[in-house]
């Protein structure tokens, strides 16, 4: 499943078929979607205002869409949203947005997917996983099995979504670039040496240019 035209359609194509069907071409107000994920057997997406989708693409008469949680206004502005399939089973959608009071300026929330709600989780269910972030495909990594990433920490290649665009100037350090959070200290880090800093940029280039490649678990 894919997102395309300007974030408004839903697309999928089934093993062994030639051709890309449209699940959705239409999305209620001025809403779009953010991310979309496979999870245990079915797809999830995810809007630019918090509401989840659930995709049966089997289904005999098509595509069908059951809303899993409905779209919430939050208080400040929310740059990026993303889903992520654990492999204990739960969905995950993580979002970040600006916090006055944080180094960065930039807060990011995890919240377990259920019927109806979104649970927020505490960063202490994260001790020994790291999560990836990205435009290709999200990922949960037990840091066990991966002893060189980091515990508690957010590994993301700075995406961001269209209507956060004006925001992005705010922020003191930016937000280019492959970047990793520590949900602990709430700071960032540089993971790759960045092309052009910060500072030096005549307007805000938030563009991802790099996609994570992840071990399937």
């Amino acid at each position: 499943m894919i997102i395309q035209r300007d974030n408004d359609w839903l697309s999928f194509v089934k093993s062994g078929q030639s051709k890309w069907q449209v699940a959705s071409s239409t999305i209620m107000g001025r809403d779009r979607y953010a991310d979309c994920a496979y999870h245990y057997g079915r797809f999830y997406a995810v809007t630019f205002h918090g509401m989840v989708e659930q995709w049966d693409i089997d289904d005999l008469n098509g595509a069908t869409r059951k809303v899993v949680v409905a779209a919430e206004i939050h208080a400040g502005p929310i740059l990026s949203r993303h889903l992520l399939s654990t492999t204990w089973g739960d969905l995950l959608q993580v979002h970040a947005h600006l916090e006055i009071g944080y180094p960065d300026g930039i807060r990011f929330q995890i919240h377990k997917v259920s019927q109806d709600r979104c649970k927020r989780l505490p960063r202490k269910d994260f001790i020994d996983h790291a999560l990836f972030l990205g435009l290709n495909h999200s990922a949960c990594l037990p840091t066990k099995k991966f002893p060189k990433l980091r515990g508690q920490c957010i590994y993301y290649s700075a995406p961001w979504m269209v209507i956060s665009l004006e925001w992005l100037s705010r922020l003191p350090h930016g937000w280019g670039g492959v970047k990793t959070y520590d949900l602990k200290t709430r700071k960032f880090e540089h993971v790759f040496p960045f092309p052009l800093p910060d500072c030096k940029r005549s307007t805000p280039d938030p563009t991802p240019y790099e996609v994570w490649i992840t071990p399937n678990m």
